[in-house]
């Protein structure tokens, strides 16, 4: 008897669909199954082809862009278990607090005397072994003029139709980062000009006293380039590397090697420069300690993934967490960074205790929306940092910490 194992990627499963289909497997198993998660898709026609006795899908984003993905995992593994899918969309397709915690107990408890569906091991349980990861908030005050254009886009949001809501949002998520993206000033006043890339120096000269290592993710390409320019002017570097969509695979890999030659070799402060889409997975960067989030989005899996290059397996250090804020003098807790640290801080708490979706969805659009054009008055300008902080942590249900170095408010 023959005991052999078949070890392929997805695109060569689609590509082998028809040969592979004729094999009877004893067990077929699906790494990261949500890749495979569209059923209309042709690897997820190709997946189901497969002729297993048993079969396996690990992932550790079972709902990711909507509740769909949850079923289209299934219908890989248990077809029918779930229902049809026109059911499961009238039931779970808009998902609120009830009808996730029904969804969580379907898939994670047994159900007429069979075992359950799925098997969850969250990884601050299962992962005992891995150092101890704390998350930092950095706020700093809008300057004048970052707070002036903020004011136009706010005023732009809260008269805009609904359909443009999501670009208005994302409009002033840029303007969080920095008012004028293209502005050639010189580099001292390009960072003042930023709260949040005020924070973030300050953050990486504290870095560079200890001698460690940071990851800084930063979406907008311009920002990738102009921030790297400006860092090696700054702390004296010969290269701060770059991983994002036009990097080639072998070249990653080179950068990767580079990076982690540290752990060897010491060398002391190193930075690398990240795009969140491109190097949120597959890459492991344990020779730094820090993760600084120039640029976020409002999707914890997706922050998580990014956070998960540095605390992983191979980890042997604290790892620190760094989110700089922009806090406007006037809207204190309801400054756009505010509402959206409040708003992953709640979709991370729901997807811990039940299923949420982690994507940007129209309701966490529809709730910015509402929330950033709401109306603050009567706050002296000096208290607004300090404020904003306690109304925030406030706003989620726990005790704002006191601050630390650099005004810095950590938190697990």
């Amino acid at each position: 008897m023959r005991n052999d194992a078949v070890l392929t990627t997805y695109t060569t499963l689609t590509s082998y669909q028809h040969s592979l289909a004729r094999i009877p497997f004893a067990a077929a198993v699906f790494d990261e199954i949500q890749a495979i998660k569209n059923p209309a898709s042709l690897r997820a026609a190709a997946a189901r082809a497969i002729k297993a006795d048993f079969r396996i899908g690990l992932t550790g984003t079972p709902i990711e862009n909507s509740t769909v993905d949850l079923w289209a995992i299934m219908d890989q593994l248990a077809p029918g278990a779930l229902g049809t899918l026109r059911e499961f969309r009238s039931r779970y397709g808009e998902p609120d607090e009830a009808n996730m915690a029904e969804l969580h107990a379907r898939v994670f408890t047994p159900q007429d005397g069979l075992p359950p569906l799925a098997l969850r091991r969250m990884k601050d349980k299962v992962a005992r072994d891995l150092p101890a990861k704390t998350r930092v908030l950095v706020p700093r005050e809008m300057p004048a003029l970052q707070a002036q254009v903020y004011d136009a886009a706010r005023l732009q949001l809260a008269s805009g139709t609904p359909g443009a809501a999501l670009k208005l949002l994302h409009h002033i998520r840029t303007v969080s980062v920095r008012p004028a993206l293209g502005s050639l000033s010189a580099d001292a006043e390009f960072i003042a000009a930023s709260a949040r890339l005020a924070a973030t120096f300050d953050i990486l000269r504290q870095i560079r006293a200890k001698g460690e290592r940071a990851l800084v993710f930063i979406e907008h390409r311009q920002m990738q380039y102009r921030f790297i320019e400006i860092a090696r002017a700054e702390f004296g570097l010969d290269r701060i590397d770059l991983i994002n969509g036009e990097t080639p695979i072998a070249q990653r890999q080179q950068i990767v090697n580079r990076f982690q030659a540290h752990l060897e070799q010491g060398g002391g402060f190193d930075l690398l420069v990240l795009g969140p889409k491109a190097a949120g997975t597959g890459l492991t960067l344990t020779a730094a300690t820090h993760v600084i989030h120039l640029s976020r989005w409002w999707n914890p899996a997706a922050e998580e993934q990014c956070n998960d290059r540095v605390h992983r397996l191979g980890q042997t250090r604290p790892v620190q967490i760094h989110v700089p804020m922009a806090i406007h003098p006037g809207y204190r807790a309801h400054s756009f960074d505010c509402l959206l640290h409040s708003l992953m801080q709640r979709k991370r708490r729901m997807a811990s205790a039940a299923l949420w979706p982690m994507r940007d969805t129209d309701a966490d659009a529809q709730q910015l929306q509402g929330m950033v054009a709401w109306e603050v008055t009567g706050l002296e300008r000096g208290q607004s940092v300090a404020q904003a902080m306690a109304e925030t942590f406030a706003r989620e249900g726990v005790a704002c910490p006191e601050p630390g170095e650099g005004g810095a408010y950590a938190f697990v």
